[in-house]
């Protein structure tokens, strides 16, 4: 099965709308309070609460967990906290592999079976989004919400990232400020 996430313009709004092949709209993750933890909302198209993902640690790189209704699912753990993600689900024994720079990502269950690909695409509207590739034997809600925790994984990366190349560039500006250039006076 085959869905689309699209974000809006950097997630400010917290909205994220799910379509079909045909981009009609299916779901919607919708960011709950407190703000201090990131917790999403899947709701169906007639706003009824279907899913959920929790924020259950305070680290650098967040452990979530995954609800269907009021039922627990599966937590989600970061493995390895690098460039090359490496994350694991364990009661639906699913591991997720992929790089956080560039949003591709696969998902294997203890069979080495691929359950889902998560592929980083941009919407003919200029907003970026994920292509979610999901095996038919797999539950395509609890992919979508895996989605959403790699969506907020790699948004925190990226956030992170553009600061330190503001600073960058805030340091750059200086140092050519105080360079003196010789002139010619000839």
């Amino acid at each position: 099965m085959i869905f689309y996430m699209q974000f809006n313009a950097a997630n400010i709004a917290g909205i994220i709308q799910i379509t079909n092949v045909k981009q009609e709209p299916l779901y919607y993750l919708i960011r709950i309070p407190p703000h201090w933890k990131t917790s999403y909302n899947l709701l169906g198209v007639s706003q009824d609460v279907i899913g959920s993902i929790e924020q259950i640690s305070h680290s650098s790189w967040p452990n979530y967990q995954i609800k269907i209704g009021s039922n627990l699912i599966t937590k989600v753990y970061h493995l390895n906290n690098s460039r090359h993600q490496l994350m694991l689900a364990p009661t639906v024994h699913w591991l997720i592999t992929g790089n956080l720079i560039e949003n591709n990502y696969v998902v294997h269950d203890f069979h080495h079976q691929v359950i889902m690909t998560v592929d980083n695409i941009y919407f003919k509207n200029g907003h970026e989004g994920y292509l979610l590739n999901i095996n038919d034997n797999a539950e395509y809600k609890v992919g979508i919400l895996l989605a959403a925790v790699l969506n907020q994984t790699s948004r925190n990366t990226k956030n992170k990232r553009s600061l330190e190349r503001l600073k960058g560039r805030q340091l750059r500006v200086q140092l050519k400020r105080n360079i003196n250039f010789p002139s010619d006076k000839n």
